[in-house]
């Protein structure tokens, strides 16, 4: 059984050592939600206060949720490294899987959480942008 993403790590693609389709795909989820974020600012700034305001707090809380995961995945990535080398194994961090029922390759999810991290990041701050610019006073 493979693990979540694996294919897209242990891929080169189109050049070898260039950059993995993970890469790429962790880019364009930034990309096109940064483009379809910009090209609906119009239609999200009309939304009502209640609607702006629940969708901030959900970011933020997607914002906190996503960096944990990328601080867990990078020290459980340490974790595995400092055991490879007390073994005197070759650290690839190309193979190394999460543990747990459903495992996950750590190089995907920590690209795909970096990518979720920066998209609710970039809410937070777009939706605040929105408050400022309706001249909404509130306390989010």
């Amino acid at each position: 059984m493979l693990d979540i993403g694996q294919t897209l790590v242990n891929v080169d693609f189109p050049i070898p050592y260039f950059a993995k389709p993970v890469t790429y795909l962790s880019i364009a989820c930034v990309t096109f939600f940064y483009t379809c974020l910009r090209l609906w600012q119009n239609k999200v700034a009309q939304w009502s206060h209640l609607k702006l305001a629940s969708l901030q707090l959900l970011a933020i809380v997607v914002t906190f949720a996503s960096a944990y995961e990328v601080m867990y995945n990078f020290m459980l990535w340490g974790s595995f490294f400092s055991v490879q080398l007390f073994h005197d194994l070759a650290a690839t961090p190309n193979i190394i899987s999460s543990p747990g029922p459903i495992p996950w390759n750590l190089v995907f999810a920590t690209k795909m959480f970096l990518a979720l991290f920066v998209i609710s990041g970039y809410s937070v701050y777009f939706l605040r942008r929105v408050h400022e610019v309706r001249g909404l006073s509130d306390v989010l």
